[in-house]
C-alpha cells in the first residue's frame, strides 16, 4: 500500500504558509502583544527582530514554521514589520540558517512548543487508529493529527511523516475492524456473504444487487419486493447481528462501500477487507428496506384515504338535497305523512338518526329531505 494520498501540490501546500492570510487571523496571531515585543526586541539587529518576531507569530497561526521565509505573505510581513517600526523589505537579510534555527529553538521556549518525542508520536498513532476506525478519510485525519499536535502544543513533524502514520492507522483499523467482526462471521455467515457476489442462474443477477434495489414507488407490487428482500435478510439472521462493538461512523462508512462498489471490486478483495463490508451492508439494507416499507405503506394507506375521500364526495353530491330548519322546529305530522308515502325510509334522516320505521314524527327533527 502507498503511504502518500497527497498529490505533489497538496503536499506542498502543507509545507508551507497560504496564499492568503484572513485579516481576523492577522488580528489573532500577528499582532505583538507587549511581552513579544520584550522577547522580540531582544535581537539587536532589525532583521533579526522582524525574523524573530514573523518566527514567534508563524508558529502560533500555523503550529510550525516554514523554512522558506521568502514565500511569507506580505500583509503578514508588513502588519508585524509596522508594529516594529521596521521596513518589511530588511527581511531579505534574515538570511542566516544557524540563526533561524537558534531563533526556532528560542521561540518554542517563549510559545511553550516543544519538538515532538518517539513517546509523543507513538500516542500519536494510537489516537489515530481510534480516529481511523471513526473516519476513514485520509485528508481528515491528516488534519484531525495537526489539531492535536497543536493543541498539545508540539511542533508539527513533516508532512510526509504525517502521510505515513495515517496511512497506517488507515490500514490497522481495517485490520482491528476484522478483529472486532470475527466472532460474528461463522463458516456459515462467510458462506452467506460469499454467495452474495454470485449471479443467480435465472435472473443473471446476485444477490447483492437485488438487495440495492430500491423501490421507485408505493405500487403493490414495489410493497412485495421490498417485503421479500426484509423476509430474506431476516431469515438470514441479519436483524440478531450485533455490531455494536464497530463505531456507528464505521459501520455506517463500511455499508456505504457495499451499496456502491462494484462485484468485481468486491471480489478482487481479501476476505479481511470484504467480510466487513458485506456484513455492515446486510445489516444496514435491513434497516433501510424496512424503513422504506414504512413509508410505502405509509403511501398506499393515504393514497386510499384519498380515494375514500373523493368517493364519499361524489356519493354526497349524488344524494337529494338537503335543507335545515331552524332548531326546535317541528315538521307537522301532516307534511311528513305525505312525505313518507312516496320517500324511502333509509332516505330520512334526523341530523346523524335515521327516523323510526314507526310514529317518525314524534321526533324532533333538525333537517328533513324535499
Amino acid at each position: 500500500m502507498s503511504d502518500g494520498f497527497l498529490s505533489a501540490a497538496e503536499r506542498e501546500r502543507w509545507q508551507r504558509f497560504p496564499d492568503t492570510i484572513p485579516q481576523d487571523d492577522l488580528a489573532a496571531y500577528f499582532l505583538l502583544s507587549d511581552h513579544d515585543e520584550r522577547e522580540v526586541n531582544r535581537q539587536r539587529e532589525p532583521f533579526n527582530r522582524l525574523g524573530y518576531a514573523l518566527q514567534l507569530c508563524t508558529l502560533r497561526y500555523l503550529g510550525f514554521v516554514p523554512t522558506d521565509f521568502k514565500a511569507t505573505p506580505q500583509a503578514a510581513v508588513s502588519f508585524v514589520a509596522e508594529q516594529l517600526g521596521i521596513d518589511p523589505s530588511i527581511l531579505v537579510l534574515y538570511d542566516n540558517r544557524r540563526t533561524q534555527s537558534d531563533h526556532r529553538r528560542y521561540v518554542r521556549a517563549y510559545l511553550g512548543f516543544r519538538q515532538a518525542t518517539p513517546i509523543d508520536l507513538y500516542a500519536l498513532q494510537t489516537w489515530l487508529l481510534a480516529r481511523a476506525l471513526e473516519h476513514d478519510k485520509p485528508t481528515l485525519l491528516l488534519q484531525l493529527a495537526c489539531e492535536k499536535l497543536y493543541r498539545e502544543r508540539i511542533v508539527r513533524p513533516g508532512v510526509t511523516r504525517l502521510e505515513r502514520f495515517v496511512a497506517t492507522a488507515r490500514e490497522r483499523a481495517h485490520d482491528e475492524t476484522f478483529r472486532l467482526l470475527t466472532p460474528l462471521l461463522t463458516d456459515d455467515r462467510k458462506t452467506l456473504l460469499k454467495g452474495l457476489l454470485r449471479s443467480d442462474v435465472m435472473t443473471g443477477r446476485t444477490p447483492l444487487s437485488w438487495l440495492r434495489q430500491e423501490a421507485n414507488s408505493h405500487a403493490a407490487s414495489q410493497l412485495l419486493a421490498t417485503l421479500k428482500k426484509i423476509v430474506f435478510l431476516q431469515d438470514a439472521g441479519v436483524d440478531q447481528w450485533d455490531l455494536s462493538s464497530l463505531n456507528p461512523n464505521r459501520a455506517k462508512w463500511l455499508a456505504q462501500i457495499g451499496w456502491k462498489s462494484t462485484n468485481q471490486y468486491l471480489q478482487r478483495m481479501s476476505p479481511e477487507r470484504r467480510y466487513p463490508i458485506l456484513t455492515a451492508f446486510l445489516q444496514q439494507a435491513l434497516l433501510h428496506h424496512t424503513d422504506i416499507v414504512v413509508e410505502l405503506f405509509d403511501q398506499c394507506l393515504w393514497g386510499c384515504h384519498s380515494e375514500a375521500k373523493q368517493e364519499l364526495r361524489h356519493l354526497k353530491n349524488s344524494e337529494p338535497r338537503i335543507i335545515d330548519v331552524s332548531e326546535g322546529a317541528r315538521v307537522k305530522s301532516t307534511n311528513m305523512r305525505h312525505h313518507s308515502s312516496s320517500i324511502p325510509k333509509s332516505s330520512l334522516f334526523i341530523g346523524r338518526n335515521c327516523y323510526g320505521p314507526k310514529d317518525h314524527t314524534r321526533f324532533p327533527c333538525t333537517t328533513h329531505v324535499v
